[in-house]
């Protein structure tokens, strides 16, 4: 499944005179910030005789850019450095010494991905210095970088082949997501403030452009996080 990018456009166009008259009316409708989210990932997959092994953590980190349009709603946008990664057991057969060999492979799979998140944004009014907040959108993402360390063991054997794969040719250039978060914000003073709180990302297209070839069947492959989003707004 993939994101209609026009309609993103569109909705950042509707929003443009909404900002405009926010800006008019409020100073402090634009804000500035810097977040990092320690993060856990996992790679969920429906292809057959494909297992996800489990979680991996990594980290987040990226610039966030509210834009008020009312005194409680926001358009939050800004980018971000993903680093989603995550792990899957399947059997295989791969190419050794001219002649293609089966086995079972455990594939740790690392990605790095510049993100532009669109997102509506929505918050409490103050209770003394905190409020709350909600939020969901769309995010889409370009892949960077995309490597496996690959384990296989050949059948027959119980020695493993360990490998560090560079695997941009097996992999989609984009990933779309939705985007969910909770969290709170700590008011320093007018201008400055703290958040703190979960965002969740789950990925909508497959990632990956791999074919088994014992099934000849194609991996179908989501890569998706949860974080724990720290940030300080300026």
């Amino acid at each position: 499944m993939k994101i209609n990018h026009l309609r993103l456009i569109i909705l950042i166009i509707l929003m443009i005179p909404l900002v405009i008259h926010a800006q008019s009316d409020n100073k402090s409708s634009f804000r500035l910030g810097l977040r990092v989210a320690p993060s856990v990932g996992w790679i969920s997959t429906s292809t057959t005789g494909y297992e996800s092994d489990g979680i991996r953590f990594s980290a987040n980190a990226g610039l966030v850019t509210d834009i008020y349009f009312t005194k409680n709603y926001a358009l939050s946008t800004g980018f971000s450095f993903l680093f989603p990664t995550g792990t899957l057991s399947y059997r295989d057969s791969l190419l050794r010494d001219n002649a293609y060999v089966a086995g079972q492979l455990n594939n740790i799979y690392k990605f790095i991905y510049f993100e532009i998140p669109v997102m509506l944004k929505m918050k409490t009014n103050q209770f003394g210095q905190f409020s709350f907040y909600g939020q969901v959108g769309f995010g889409t993402a370009f892949r960077m970088s995309a490597k496996a360390k690959a384990e296989f063991t050949p059948d027959g054997t119980t020695t493993s082949q360990s490998s560090d794969l560079d695997i941009n040719n097996k992999t989609s250039l984009m990933r779309e997501s939705v985007l969910a978060g909770i969290g709170l914000e700590y008011h320093i003073d007018k201008s400055t403030s703290l958040t703190a709180g979960f965002n969740y990302s789950n990925s909508l297209n497959n990632v990956f452009n791999m074919v088994n070839m014992i099934t000849y069947e194609e991996l179908k492959g989501l890569p998706n996080y949860l974080e724990l989003n720290i940030g300080i707004f300026f």
